[in-house]
């Protein structure tokens, strides 16, 4: 949507919608359900320190998503800012997937 359309705001409230997904999706493995928002930033402390641990902090990258979120609402990023951290929600996305094809 990004590249084909140039609807950066579109484009933001999907990724992050994924990268919600991602939380939800390695919880539910464990049979938990982090419904709001508070409880999934809660979850993702308890899993920033599992594998893949290439040192990136998913702490971040939910931050980034989460700006995104922002931006689809607001418009409040430059596009710079945007381009930054629309990549840094996709290696956070990578990554959970990452942990989630580990096991959670």
């Amino acid at each position: 949507m990004l590249e084909e359309y140039g609807k950066g705001d579109s484009a933001a409230a999907l990724i992050y919608e994924s990268a919600k997904q991602c939380i939800n999706a390695i919880a539910n493995l464990w049979g938990r359900n982090p419904g709001t928002t508070g409880a999934k930033r809660s979850y993702l402390e308890s899993i920033a320190g599992k594998p893949p641990g290439n040192g990136f902090d998913l702490e971040k990258g939910w931050q980034a998503a989460s700006q995104l979120h922002i931006h689809a609402d607001r418009g409040h990023l430059t596009a710079q800012r945007f381009q930054e951290t629309w990549l840094l929600a996709q290696v956070f996305i990578d990554d959970m997937l990452a942990i989630y094809a580990g096991g959670g």
